[in-house]
This record gives C-alpha cells, sequence and structure tokens, in this order.
C-alpha cells in the first residue's frame, strides 16, 4: 500500500510538471528513474490527452457518450460491492485521460487502437482496455475481452520479433500470460456462481427462492461460454502457430524470448480450456 501511495504521488508530480509548467517526460522521468517504465507509457497518455483537448466534437456526440458511460457506471454498481474503481491506483489517471478521450472526439484512441509496445499511443491502447474491462460487469464478458487482448498480444510479440525488439517481446509475453491467467480466473469464478445458481433448493426450505434463480439463469451466459469456449480452442491453435511463424524469420537474439512466449501461450491455453470443459 505504501508503494502505491508513493508511486501515485509521484505520478501526480510529474502531471503536474508536464500538464502545467511545460516540462517534457524526459525531464520527468529523469528525476524518478527507479518508476521511470511504470510512469513513461502514463506521461505519454497524458500529454496525447492535452494534445487532443483542442477537439470539439458535435454536441449530441459528447451527450451521447455520457449517457452510455453512467449507464455503464450504473450496471457495474448494481453487480458489484466493491467500488468501481478498483483496480491498480496508477491506473487511474490512465484511465480518467481515455474517459476525457472518449468524451472529446475518440480520435486519439481509435488510432491507439493499432499502435504497437513500441508506439507512442500505446499507453493509450492498453488504458483504453482497462476501461473496457471495468464497464464489462459480467465475469463471462471479461473473459471474452481478456480473449480478443490475447489476440492484439500475439500479433504484438510477433511484430516486436521481426524488428529484433527483445525487451518488448519479454514484456508483452507477460501480458499475454497474465491475459490467460484472468481467463482462467474468470471462467472458473462463473463456473462456482453457475454452480451455486443451477443446484436445487433443498427441501422444504419456507422462503427458498434458489430453485427459481437456477430456472432463470440467463440462456445468454450458456451462449457466451460456448463462444468463449470456441474462440479459445482456435486461439489456442492459431495463437503458437504465429509464434512459431515469427520465429522462423526473427533475428537470433529474439528467438529465446519467443520460444518462453510459445511455451506461455501452450501452457495457458490449455489450463484455459481446461476451465472451459
Amino acid at each position: 500500500m505504501k508503494k502505491s501511495r508513493e508511486f501515485d504521488n509521484v505520478l501526480n508530480e510529474c502531471l503536474e510538471r508536464l500538464l502545467v509548467n511545460g516540462e517534457t517526460i524526459e525531464q520527468c522521468l529523469a528525476s524518478c528513474p527507479k518508476q521511470a517504465t511504470e510512469l513513461k507509457p502514463l506521461l505519454q497518455t497524458a500529454l496525447v490527452a492535452k494534445n487532443a483537448s483542442v477537439i470539439q466534437p458535435r454536441p449530441e456526440f459528447k451527450a451521447r457518450a455520457r449517457y452510455q458511460f453512467h449507464l455503464a457506471l450504473q450496471e457495474v454498481a448494481a453487480k458489484r460491492s466493491r467500488p468501481l474503481f478498483g483496480w491498480q491506483p496508477r491506473w487511474a489517471t490512465a484511465i480518467a485521460i481515455v474517459l476525457i478521450l472518449l468524451l472529446t472526439g475518440g480520435s486519439t484512441v481509435a488510432a491507439a487502437d493499432n499502435s504497437m509496445p513500441d508506439g507512442p499511443l500505446y499507453g493509450v491502447k492498453l488504458a483504453t482496455e482497462q476501461v473496457r474491462l471495468t464497464l464489462t460487469p459480467s465475469e463471462l464478458g471479461k473473459a471474452q475481452l481478456y480473449a480478443s487482448f490475447t489476440d492484439k498480444r500475439v500479433l504484438e510479440i510477433a511484430r516486436m520479433a521481426k524488428k529484433g525488439k527483445s525487451e518488448q517481446v519479454e514484456r508483452t509475453t507477460q501480458q499475454l500470460n497474465a491475459h490467460l491467467a484472468m481467463i482462467t480466473q474468470l471462467v472458473s469464478a462463473y463456473e462456482e456462481e453457475a454452480g451455486v445458481l443451477m443446484a436445487p433448493a433443498p427441501a422444504k426450505v419456507p422462503g427458498s427462492s434458489r430453485q427459481a434463480e437456477g430456472k432463470s439463469f440467463p440462456a445468454k451466459q450458456a451462449n457466451m461460454r460456448a463462444k468463449l469456449r470456441t474462440d479459445m480452442a482456435y486461439y489456442a491453435i492459431h495463437h503458437p502457430a504465429v509464434l512459431r511463424a515469427a520465429l522462423r524469420q526473427a533475428p537470433e537474439a529474439v528467438k529465446p524470448a519467443l520460444l518462453r512466449a510459445i511455451a506461455v501461450s501452450e501452457a495457458n491455453y490449455e489450463k484455459a480450456l481446461e476451465a472451459l470443459d
């Protein structure tokens, strides 16, 4: 907790220096080298947001975006008892910035979707993914998003390998590993919840609604689960194949990192599929 507060203080100071005092990102990072790796994408995101703030979208777009955002917040609040912004505090600034961008036109966010780990908009891309996850209330919905993110991470790994950038390959592989682990965790949480809802109610218990809940459990969830299982089965074959193809063309210096990426994808897809079986 102390470490998180320390990072937040450093981040706030750097944001003030960057956005108010006009210092460069390099100047900010030079004064806090220990946090530079984590600070850089957030500061890049903040700078992009500042430059995008001159955009004046149509009033109807802003009104529609605000309505959709507040509607999503209400759905999340109804689903969870814990606070909405429950992710790591260091993401709060980046996510708030992305929400501002979404409400002011969203063109930067759209451009960031195609960015790579070595690009200036990659921080916006990751923050946008965090926003989407937060505004998705169900476990299966989040798992489906994580599955789509694995597709992006594999493409990024292949691109970075082609450029000979081992550090970016390693970092993106860690993200891929985290995505796949979250899919397994979310599916397990869903299965546990579904098992409780579908279990028969104890006989002759006054006021028990367990059985009614089981009957009303939405078929939509079952369809989402089936689609996720189909997607994961495809990715389990396709993604290692993409990485092996990249391995054949990659510089020798990058191949060890690529081999680790292949091992991570194979092992974790197997775990995710076991959870879905």
